[in-house]
């Protein structure tokens, strides 16, 4: 049974149930994960999940349920189970089901060449990126890692109020990981690209990028304890930005998990950072036109010239602050309660180059590695310590290499601490994205 026919069908049971309002969540995803290690398909993974999710107001209270199947069986228990569970819940916050908007942007984030790239196709892809990461260089000792994966997703709104939504998006994703010998030892690294469209993603320079990340690694030694200008590369600033973006979400800050509860309009960060969440942007890995609750999405700075403008808001929590819902419903899954989530978040992008952003730090310490997010991060004081690889700066020259350290410092203060933007932003793996950037001083733990 299609999605249009069964809404029909659940809205119809609904009704006969005296639902007020309801709503159907429909979403499908299909991935296929290419993995190959020395020329040879070392894993094919193809998955394809879908579901649906049934929410709907009755007696004043929200019920919710779900099913992955999509026939009368299921939407007779749905129905039932939302009855239920609605009898069940004791929540004072209120829940919205939304009636639409006149207009949504047209946003461009499905490619027909990842939708109809063969199994075939994508193995070769996978094992030209291997070649030609192996191929950069002599110093290759070997590929550790490579893959290629691609994925198509739909989802669907469709709820009482006439609201009647689709969207349609595919993503390639390309990793490779290479290591070289350093004396007695290795050294490894690795690149990661996600991108819309198959003419966006390049072989040769992912390749290009993990040979002259692993290879300038070798010879790397500790450098002294201290605290240093930093040049933090774009794809570990967007790491960071990750980690924390938590804090920019509105239902954070009213569980009192975010430091900028109720600073909007203050300033937070630097004049030179703005961040921004742009659902609309050209080909973003998360561009979308309307977020989860069919509520139509827009650009909006969360930080302008280092004042916070915003938090990022769904309906319920709109409600609360009494503001304008930002369209940044989010739902994990099919089956997942609606929370908030950014879609393309970054940090806009200055003018200049990274080799001028080299010689403006003049001595420092580049940063191009870090580990241990998950446990070295604490997303609601800020605070981080990682352990950190990188390059020492010298002259306004990249000079020799530089491992076991320890980067520490507090998230808020290092956004008032940047100093310069660059014009390099990149999607690193999630949703985040940076260019380069320059902060006043970071504390290294080293020799």
């Amino acid at each position: 049974m299609d999605i249009k026919a069964f809404s029909n069908l659940i809205f119809k049971k609904a009704e006969e149930a005296n639902f007020s309002e309801y709503e159907i969540y429909y979403s499908s995803k299909e991935s296929l994960d290419i993995k190959i290690f020395d020329s040879e398909v070392d894993d094919y993974g193809l998955s394809n999940t879908s579901g649906v999710s049934f929410r709907g107001v009755i007696n004043g209270r929200m019920g919710y349920s779900y099913s992955e199947s999509l026939d009368e069986a299921s939407a007779s228990m749905m129905v039932e189970k939302a009855e239920e569970n609605a009898k069940l819940i004791e929540n004072e916050d209120k829940d919205f089901i939304y009636g639409g908007a006149s207009q949504y942007e047209e946003v461009h984030s499905y490619s027909k060449d990842i939708d109809e790239l063969t199994p075939t196709e994508q193995i070769d892809l996978a094992l030209a990126l291997e070649k030609k990461t192996k191929g950069t260089s002599d110093l290759i000792e070997k590929v550790a890692e490579c893959e290629v994966d691609t994925s198509k997703s739909e989802v669907a709104i469709i709820n009482s109020k006439g609201l009647d939504l689709r969207h349609k998006k595919t993503t390639v994703l390309a990793y490779v990981a290479a290591v070289t010998k350093d004396g007695d030892g290795m050294k490894d690294s690795m690149s990661l690209k996600i991108k819309t469209s198959m003419d966006q993603l390049d072989l040769d320079r992912i390749a290009k990028e993990t040979s002259d990340n692993v290879i300038s690694k070798v010879g790397s030694k500790p450098i002294k304890s201290g605290k240093y200008k930093i040049l933090m590369s774009n794809y570990m600033m967007a790491t960071i930005l990750s980690t924390f973006q938590g804090v920019f979400y509105a239902d954070n800050a009213q569980k009192g998990l975010s430091l900028l509860s109720k600073k909007e309009g203050e300033i937070v960060a630097s004049d030179v950072v703005t961040i921004v969440d742009d659902p609309h942007l050209d080909k973003g890995p998360y561009s979308t036109p309307f977020d989860d609750e069919g509520v139509p999405t827009y650009k909006k700075s969360i930080i302008e010239k280092g004042q916070l403008k915003t938090l990022l808001h769904n309906l319920k929590t709109s409600y609360k602050d009494n503001v304008k819902s930002t369209g940044n419903a989010s739902k994990a899954s099919f089956s997942s309660p609606v929370n908030v989530s950014a879609t393309n978040l970054y940090l806009e992008k200055g003018i200049k180059s990274f080799v001028e952003l080299i010689a403006e730090v003049n001595n420092g310490v580049y940063i191009t590695d870090l580990q241990g997010m998950h446990s070295g991060a604490n997303a609601i004081t800020g605070d981080f310590s990682l352990a950190a690889n990188g390059r020492v700066i010298r002259g306004g020259k990249l000079c020799e290499a530089i491992d076991q350290i320890t980067l520490a410092g507090n998230f808020f203060e290092l956004l008032k601490a940047i100093e310069e933007v660059g014009d390099d932003m990149d999607f690193y793996y999630s949703n985040t994205a940076s260019p380069s950037v320059i902060v006043k001083e970071l504390s290294i733990a080293g020799l």
